[in-house]
């Protein structure tokens, strides 16, 4: 998140109203004020070239006078932070230094000697193209993870499928019946 490119007044005092600032046409940030600073601070967003709406607050919110909260979808956002994909679940990123999709279980339903999961996985930068990550958990070797390109991915997907397709004659390989 950043901040926008105008001195807002803020005193700190309970919000009464928040505003929405808007530059050509998107939702860029909102503003939180007192009842003594919302003009003021309506002007100076009128001055800086930007389209602003007050809202009333709602009182189940709380927030300071003085309170600015970017979007990160906004043109105001910090663009030297590469945003997250809209494939990322946005938890614990910058702890693990890159993004990652939900974990799929790789499950029959049935127990399995081992546990396997996929995701997407996508190191913190700007232009880094995204992986994938497979987990497998056994009770003798412990917790792996290995990574592979998505080409990588794709081309064992097909490969997968050709070898269940080779052993459709094995009666553990018939699809169910229901």
């Amino acid at each position: 998140m950043s901040t926008i490119p105008i001195a807002l007044p803020q005193c700190g005092e309970p919000a009464m109203t928040r505003i929405e600032i808007y530059s050509t046409g998107s939702l860029d940030a909102s503003a939180y004020t007192c009842n003594a600073h919302t003009a003021g601070a309506l002007a100076a967003i009128t001055e800086a070239g930007l389209d602003s709406q007050p809202v009333t607050l709602s009182p189940t919110v709380s927030r300071p006078c003085g309170y600015v909260h970017v979007y990160p979808t906004g043109q105001l956002a910090d663009t030297t932070r590469p945003p997250h994909p809209p494939w990322c679940d946005r938890i614990g990123c910058d702890q693990r230094g890159r993004h990652r999709s939900i974990r799929l279980p790789v499950s029959t339903g049935h127990p399995e000697a081992v546990i396997v999961d996929v995701a997407l996985i996508q190191v913190l930068g700007h232009g880094v193209e995204p992986m994938l990550a497979m987990t497998v958990v056994d009770s003798e070797a412990g917790s792996r993870e290995t990574v592979l390109s998505l080409g990588q991915g794709r081309v064992l997907s097909y490969q997968v499928r050709r070898l269940l397709d080779l052993s459709k004659g094995y009666s553990g390989n018939r699809r169910p019946s229901w």
